[in-house]
């Protein structure tokens, strides 16, 4: 029978030469780099702080740092206080305040209450003239009401009802200044039951690790002050309880804490994820072996090339990040692969009755053909990653592309040398320690070839199937449709495979501190943290203030703006209402206080101070509120200023419409043509978020050329490169409709899986048509390697698996996506590549003129040692 093969290259030889001939040389070699790499896998740390992992040069990370300079950032760490009780509440506050007065060491500044005397008594100035002129109306009635039944000469003839004073719409209206109420000087709720501390530590948003240590210390000192305390009150971390008299519940928020939460969530679920991996690997490994001794070669090789690669990560980049950490575990599913395959083809050459070192020499050039090519597509999928912005992705497909290579170039060492030592010692050692598989049969007891009966009814009834659930991935809808609405399956199906933007979904159910977030927000009316603009000028931050607050239509999705000019009443309205102000002065002028009911006297000697209210400039708003929108001492020259913060209207945790803020406040123009750009979380996230959706789609496409690239270098024929990629092409696909049909949605997280899943999907093809290239039938090469394609997918599987006891929810997305692609990828392979290739053998027959052997003799091993013809 024609076949159509490469013959192994002088390389090959040279290669599988060396492990037979010095086995022992090469795995001192091994365990001396094993050595190194344990040293330098020693010193890795992990760098949390994820402002590293954004190319320093974007005007967005420019613009945080500015803000990190002046200020220490646009967010908060937040610590509310819940209690029923209200003295008891201002009590706690004020001695946890004094607390965090002296931590110089971490706490840049807090606020939680400030003095509101200066904005009473100028209120009026900011009320809407005609509001003022309403509420004067009414309250001059009322007094000459009272003041005329308080005469003690009162007599009325015809009983009247006293004139009631209603103000409380006006109130409501003007009780608060950039939602803080005026009522009072603490930052406390409106139902007088939750109390705010608003703490700026001495480090950003992002350096994760300074932000975890500083909760385990403020929790010791709360511990410390709740055993301590003089009113005995106990402090309880409690996210959900309500205080009294005695107890005080607290928890922290804010975008420090929301951030580490989220973080270190990733991190947690991965420390149980990497030991279920390892344990299903080694499972999974002894179950296909059905022998302890290849799983340990195999194992031990895995674990001795991820750390291998470790040390390479420590000597190339000199430390993980928060995505990077996850690189043991992936590489762990995807590397144990590699030794599979060889140990597989190992029995099968010792099956066909080859003696130890000629079964290893051929073990290694017939699969480490496709192993290498498989090895190379692979990293170079990983590879591609490097085009990403978010140097998290960059880092992790450098590390994972070196790190494949590394590991395919480990296994296909030490596994060989391990056995060719093992059998310098005692030859029949080998086979009995791996056992042997012997060459399937090609022909039947009847003499005629096995074959996949009717491959073109096989094919045509896949092919439907696979275009059925593939086209339930296309949305046949232009509607509009909400990622996170649960929809029927028929309409499923009509919509295709949605993207859900909802960054909370991918958060662990019920987060502590994104539940404290909603609760503030619901008792505040108010978001948790803004984003900032800044401007080198008192004129330009006026410029700023006025665009965003005099154009709501331009900026839909801002809810309030909080700048120096926010205490500033605005100067046609402020004269307008001086001049009733002092219209009105006059009019009480003569008003005696003491002739006034006893309740209304002190209210009447504050309201006394209201008139006496005059229009004030930017330089009359008193420090205590100026320097939070100023720059700090410590400040570099080049970014002394003023800040005008911006809070949205708007759930941030929404993608879409995070989008939508970030693109009305990233750059502010104002009436003179002036630009200027806000910064914060919400405007880096969006860029993040942009990235990820930009590369997710850049790197597929660039993933799938590489692969059809190396496939026809490899194969020379655009026919066998087309069928090697159908596994990986047509399982990607029905991955995408099985998403469909089962509500699973895309998002920020598992889009990544996309071209990891191309990178490892190539390796299902390559191993069966590079089999079947030798010269067998399709039943012998899927016979021949089936069980080790299939060993090796089930081992990644159950690497992305474990992903599902990932308390994060991102996480476990990523799980599924990944197992759901992983097994459809191996369904095709088995029933649609096997129907191809059958046709692919019977047309081969066909040109050949030969007919399929009868004389009842299996041909082959498929060993290096078979006949090879063009």
């Amino acid at each position: 029978m024609s076949t159509s093969s490469h013959p192994p290259n002088r390389f090959a030889l040279a290669y599988a030469g060396l492990m037979v001939r010095r086995p022992g040389t090469v795995l001192l070699v091994i365990l001396a780099l094993l050595g190194i790499s344990l040293y330098g896998t020693s010193k890795l740390t992990i760098n949390s702080n994820q402002l590293d992992l954004i190319s320093q040069e974007l005007p967005e990370v420019k613009e945080v740092k500015r803000i990190i300079d002046m200020v220490g950032g646009s967010g908060y760490f937040m610590l509310a206080l819940r209690s029923s009780d209200e003295p008891t509440l201002k009590r706690v506050a004020d001695d946890i305040a004094a607390r965090l007065d002296a931590d110089k060491e971490n706490v840049r500044f807090f606020t939680y209450k400030i003095p509101v005397e200066f904005v009473q008594q100028n209120m009026a100035l900011f009320i809407k003239t005609e509001d003022l002129a309403e509420g004067k109306k009414r309250i001059s009635a009322y007094m000459k009401d009272q003041l005329r039944r308080n005469n003690p000469f009162f007599i009325e003839l015809k009983k009247t009802e006293p004139v009631k004073l209603d103000l409380q719409d006006l109130i409501s209206k003007y009780s608060s200044v950039g939602k803080k109420s005026i009522i009072d000087d603490y930052y406390i709720s409106p139902d007088r039951k939750m109390m705010m501390i608003l703490i700026k530590p001495m480090w950003d948003t992002n350096e994760l690790g300074k932000t975890k240590a500083y909760v385990e210390k403020l929790n010791k000192d709360l511990a410390e002050y709740s055993k301590t305390n003089p009113q005995g009150v106990k402090l309880v971390e409690d996210y959900d309880a309500m205080g009294d008299a005695k107890t005080v519940a607290y928890g922290y928020t804010g975008s420090y804490k929301t951030a580490v939460d989220d973080s270190y969530a990733i991190e947690e679920s991965l420390q149980p994820v990497a030991v279920i991996a390892f344990l299903a690997i080694l499972a999974i490994t002894i179950a296909f072996f059905r022998k302890w001794a290849p799983t340990v070669i195999v194992v031990s090789g895995m674990v001795i090339g991820t750390i291998i690669t470790m040390g390479f990560t420590y000597a190339t980049v000199g430390e993980l990040n928060m995505i990077t950490s996850i690189l043991g575990g992936i590489l762990m599913g995807f590397g144990i692969d590699f030794g599979i395959h060889f140990v597989f083809r190992t029995r099968l050459e010792l099956g066909a009755g080859k003696p130890y070192d000629i079964a290893i020499r051929d073990a290694i050039i017939n699969a480490g053909r496709p192993a290498a090519v498989s090895a190379v597509v692979t990293a170079g999928s990983f590879y591609v990653l490097m085009v990403s912005e978010f140097r998290g992705f960059s880092q992790f497909g450098f590390l994972a592309g070196s790190g494949t290579l590394i590991l395919g170039l480990t296994l296909f060492s030490w596994s060989p040398a391990l056995l060719a030592l093992i059998g310098r010692m005692n030859p029949a050692l080998p086979e009995k320690l791996i056992g042997t598989m012997k060459p399937p049969a090609t022909i039947n007891a009847s003499g005629k070839e096995i074959r996949f009966p009717r491959p073109g009814l096989l094919l045509g009834i896949s092919s439907v199937i696979v275009a059925v659930v593939c086209a339930c991935a296309i949305p046949w809808s232009s509607q509009e449709v909400s990622a996170s609405k649960e929809l029927p399956l028929h309409e499923r199906i009509q919509h295709g495979v949605r993207f859900n933007y909802n960054t909370r979904a991918l958060m662990p159910a019920k987060q502590p501190s994104v539940q404290l977030q909603d609760e503030i927000a619901r008792r505040f009316q108010i978001s948790s943290d803004p984003i900032a603009v800044y401007t080198k000028t008192l004129e330009e931050a006026k410029e700023v203030y006025d665009e965003l607050t005099g154009h709501p239509e331009k900026y839909k999705s801002i809810d309030q703006v909080v700048s120096i000019y926010t205490f500033v009443p605005p100067p046609e309205n402020a004269k307008a209402n001086a001049k009733i102000l002092q219209e009105w002065q006059e009019e009480l002028k003569e008003i005696d206080v003491a002739a006034l009911p006893p309740e209304m006297q002190e209210k009447a000697g504050i309201f006394k101070k209201m008139l006496e209210a005059r229009p004030f400039d930017v330089n009359g708003v008193p420090d205590i509120y100026a320097k939070q929108f100023r720059h700090l001492p410590e400040t570099k020259l080049e970014n002394h200023g003023f800040l005008t913060f911006i809070y949205p209207s708007v759930d941030l945790w929404d993608g879409k419409l995070m989008l939508q803020f970030a693109d009305e406040t990233s750059v502010i123009k104002t009436a003179s043509g002036k630009e200027f750009r806000s910064a914060g979380a919400a405007q880096l996230y969006a860029r993040l978020a942009r990235i990820v959706l930009k590369d997710g789609q850049l790197t597929v496409i660039l993933v799938a050329l590489w692969i059809l690239i190396m496939h026809f270098a490899d194969f020379r024929s655009v026919p066998l490169a087309l069928a090697s990629v159908i596994p990986l092409t047509v399982g990607l696909a029905m991955m995408l409709g099985f998403m469909s049909i089962f509500d699973l949605r895309l998002n920020f997280m598992n889009i990544i899986i996309l071209p990891i899943l191309l990178g490892f999907g190539v390796s299902h093809g390559l191993y069966l048509l590079h089999r079947f290239l030798e010269g067998t039938s399709p039943v012998v090469a899927l016979r021949s390697v089936g069980a080790a394609v299939a060993s090796s997918t089930l081992t990644a599987v159950s690497g992305f698996a474990a992903l599902l006891a990932a308390s994060h929810i991102g996480l476990r997305s990523m799980g599924v996506v990944a197992c759901i692609g992983l097994i459809t990828t191996l369904l095709v392979s088995f029933t649609v590549l096997a129907a191809v290739m059958q046709l692919m053998h019977d047309r081969r027959v066909r040109k050949s003129g030969q007919r399929p052997p009868s004389d009842g003799t299996a041909s082959g091993g498929g060993s290096g040692s078979e006949t090879r013809a063009a």
